[in-house]
């Protein structure tokens, strides 16, 4: 699998190909979204259904936190992690975390990475990584990393984190050469460092002596995951990551993890970041929130999201969205998902889910086709706009409005 962008000599907002030449030979255009996984499926989703909502090839998250428990299994299937999921036409792409949970701080043991699956802390070292990330054979992996940082790490928490993924790192890639079944696996190598410019400079330096052999680079360490991270400010992370995406080789790909706001997600874009993941589908659809803002010129305004908890939805026959061309917005109505959800029914978060992923679907492929066209600016005020007034509407709502306008859900934690 290898990556191909237009204009490497830059980083900016650009465009690029993602394309595996080996037997599933797809081609996926970037910027694009990694399609968030638990168990190896969209959460609320089957692969069938998703089959309804888009047929273009895409590639799954898959968090190492929600499989730890299919190693075994998967040792005597002697198959892809994609074809034991049952969605072998798709890529996949190994991850250490769940974007979506908090992942919890502390914890740490030499030499060891804490993952918290819901059967309690696992250590992973690096062989014991890699043993699962062979099992795997996915057509992409990060390599194994120490992310716990955030914007209030301590220098001897931040120094330690950039010497373990240092370690880490090095490990991972002896083991990777001598690999047969991972030969052709795109690899990643996360940065590690937290807010602290010395530190990042430290990492990406050790990681560079190893360039030819990566294929790309995760931002690491920025955050804890989990519902925050959507309304983490861009501004406290700026001068980090222009500084990292500065001093990387610009023809590597470049990622992010986290459920990262709309308007954060152009930002990011307008900095050279290539790759996200679909986990604000999942903190949204949590909350029973949809997506409503509008992606195309024509399409009109009615607020960024709607949460369809809220009583005013209940005669409602009206779709999520006049303008959605998705499963639930062509077969169902406002007041017939807020009826399931009044009376708890699992299809409730199903439609939600559909809605919110065929929308940030959409937004992606709006995002590419304004670097094409060269409007991405304006994509970025107009979205903004509309965000900043969602945003107002929630200081200036009364209480008992406030709670449907955002309702913080306990998706962080571990069930």
């Amino acid at each position: 699998m290898k990556f191909y962008v237009q204009n490497p000599q830059i980083r900016a907002p650009r465009l690029g190909i993602l394309k595996n030449e080996g037997k599933k030979n797809i081609e996926i255009e970037t910027p694009v979204v990694l399609l968030h996984t638990q168990g190896g499926h969209i959460p609320h989703v089957t692969h069938e259904v998703f089959k309804l909502v888009s047929k273009e090839p895409q590639i799954l998250q898959i968090p190492l936190v929600s499989m730890h428990n299919f190693q075994e299994t998967l040792q005597y299937y002697n198959g892809s992690i994609s074809e034991f999921i049952g969605s072998k036409d798709s890529l996949t792409c190994v991850t250490l975390q769940d974007p979506s949970y908090l992942t919890k701080q502390g914890h740490h043991v030499k030499e060891n990475i804490p993952v918290w699956t819901k059967y309690g802390k696992v250590l992973y070292d690096s062989e014991k990584y890699m043993n699962l990330v062979e099992t795997f054979k996915p057509d992409m992996y990060y390599l194994l990393s120490d992310g716990d940082t955030n914007k209030t790490s301590a220098p001897k928490r931040i120094s330690k984190a950039v010497e373990n993924t240092i370690n880490f790192n090095k490990q991972c890639l002896d083991r990777h050469r001598e690999s047969v079944v991972l030969k052709e696996a795109f690899v990643m190598a996360p940065i590690a460092g937290g807010y602290c410019i010395k530190s990042r400079q430290k990492c990406i330096q050790a990681l560079l002596k190893n360039m030819h052999e990566l294929n790309g680079f995760l931002i690491d360490g920025l955050h804890n995951n989990g519902p925050e991270v959507e309304f983490l400010p861009f501004e406290e992370i700026k001068d980090v990551l222009e500084y990292v995406i500065k001093n990387i080789p610009s023809e590597k790909l470049c990622s992010v993890q986290g459920c990262w706001n709309p308007v954060n997600v152009l930002k990011l874009v307008q900095t050279g970041i290539d790759m996200f993941d679909t986990s604000y589908c999942r903190i949204l659809t949590e909350r029973s929130a949809a997506m409503t803002f509008p992606i195309e010129d024509n399409e009109e305004l009615e607020s960024f999201e709607i949460n369809l908890r809220h009583s005013k939805y209940a005669d409602d026959f009206t779709p999520i969205m006049f303008s959605c061309q998705c499963l639930t917005c062509n077969r169902y109505s406002r007041g017939y998902i807020h009826h399931l959800l009044t009376v708890q029914e699992l299809l409730a978060p199903v439609l939600i889910m559909i809605h919110n992923v065929y929308h940030y679907l959409r937004f992606f492929k709006k995002i590419r086709n304004s670097i094409k066209s060269n409007t991405l600016n304006n994509f970025e005020n107009r979205i903004s706009e509309l965000y900043k007034i969602h945003q107002d509407k929630i200081l200036t709502a009364k209480p008992e409005e406030a709670r449907y306008i955002y309702n913080r859900s306990n998706v962080g934690d571990i069930e």
